[in-house]
């Protein structure tokens, strides 16, 4: 195993300010989605397409960008990422249609997920598979206080100033990202780089995907990950309009879903060498079973209090926190020259299921909020089986 660690490593302020962009922009605008469907007058689900296609353009811009990074470096393209993210929030700022709106969140992603991408291959670069797993167990930590604040800030922005103050706001941090950025990372992908044509970018992809490790454990990230993004698709409309509580009110209650993801994330950071990922991922995956069939339970009982609901989902978020770092590790270990086309393929695959599995979930709701831990239920138990089974195979 490669234990050699770079003098001067980024800052890990740095990488986790970077990561949790994408976050911060998607979780922000979750409490205006009922003020966007009234505004624009159109349905709920239409008006969560604002969430759905965010996500969406994550997924294809991670598999653009990290095998590109791995061809031209991480610092050039993370500042490319950046200024495509600040024209996205521009159009977003001045959008006069729903369509225009939803178009400005694509291309906002699509530059905001190199953070995303980059944050996990920069780590890999500089640090050995069980270390990486603690440096993004702290990232993690840290970058979580982004859709931990997002949503109550959002909220509240929302009920002082409306939606369109929240693109005001990230076009600041674009900006500020962009400089720090300029002046602080130095480039840590200066071995091994691939070719930069079409197809040896493709080739990176063929190698990954004849891995069924890779895609073994590309698919516990996948439902991991969904996990969340499910709650997230029918939380608003659960708090906001049947539940009758205030945008501000669900991003403060919303803050308690962070705060256990963030724990779970604490807790790889300060464990994750000393036990091993691969453990620590054997144990965690059955709170994610355990909290949502809590909550399939509750519903199916007819307990509907706000409360007890997110109580649950907190059960669920603290163990994919500690799923997410060290499956993060181990996708991106298994080739680590090919690292930022593994952390951009298998969260391409990553997103796509999660913007499915959000837009699903908020048209279920529709029919009856008890879909949600259903979908939950299924997630938990499909990325149990697919992490077993993957951790019986080698790396080979």
């Amino acid at each position: 195993m490669d234990t050699k660690i770079r003098k001067n490593p980024p800052s890990i302020w740095s990488l986790a300010a970077v990561t949790g962009l994408a976050p911060l922009t998607l979780n922000l605008i979750v409490p205006s989605l009922p003020a966007l469907s009234l505004y624009f007058d159109i349905s709920y689900s239409s008006a969560q397409m604002a969430i759905s296609s965010f996500i969406i353009s994550m997924a294809v811009g991670q598999i653009f960008i990290g095998p590109i990074s791995d061809a031209y470096g991480r610092r050039s393209i993370l500042m490319f990422g950046i200024i495509i993210f600040l024209v996205g929030t521009l159009i977003c700022s001045f959008a006069q249609s729903s369509e225009l709106l939803i178009f400005g969140r694509f291309i906002q992603a699509f530059g905001g997920v190199a953070g995303v991408v980059l944050g996990r291959a920069i780590i890999r670069d500089v640090y050995s598979r069980e270390k990486a797993a603690s440096a993004l167990g702290y990232v993690t930590t840290v970058m979580v206080i982004a859709p931990m604040i997002a949503p109550p800030l959002g909220g509240i922005l929302q009920d002082l100033f409306g939606w369109r103050s929240i693109f005001y706001i990230m076009l600041i941090v674009g900006v500020f990202l962009l400089i720090n950025i300029f002046y602080n990372l130095e480039e840590t992908k200066t071995e091994d780089r691939i070719k930069g044509n079409i197809s040896s970018l493709i080739g990176s992809f063929g190698e990954l995907i004849k891995l069924p490790k890779f895609i073994l454990f590309t698919i516990t990230m996948s439902c991991t990950n969904s996990m969340f993004f499910t709650f997230l698709g029918v939380a608003p409309y659960l708090v906001i309009q049947k539940l009758n509580f205030s945008p501000t009110h669900y991003g403060f209650t919303f803050m308690l879903i962070s705060f256990a993801f963030m724990s779970g994330s604490f807790t790889t950071a300060r464990l994750s060498e000393r036990v091993g990922s691969l453990r620590m991922i054997s144990f965690a995956v059955f709170g994610a079973i355990l909290g949502s069939t809590i909550m399939l339970f509750l519903l199916i009982n007819g307990i509907l209090n706000i409360y007890i609901i997110f109580g649950t989902m907190m059960i669920v978020t603290y163990s994919n926190g500690i799923v997410m770092p060290n499956i993060i590790a181990n996708v991106v270990s298994i080739r680590p020259k090919l690292a930022g086309a593994a952390s951009g393929l298998s969260g391409c695959i990553q997103y796509s299921i999660a913007g499915a599995s959000s837009y699903i979930a908020a048209l279920l709701a529709g029919f009856g909020l008890i879909y949600m831990p259903i979908q939950l239920v299924f997630l938990a138990i499909v990325g149990t089986c697919t992490f077993y089974l993957g951790q019986s195979l080698s790396d080979k």
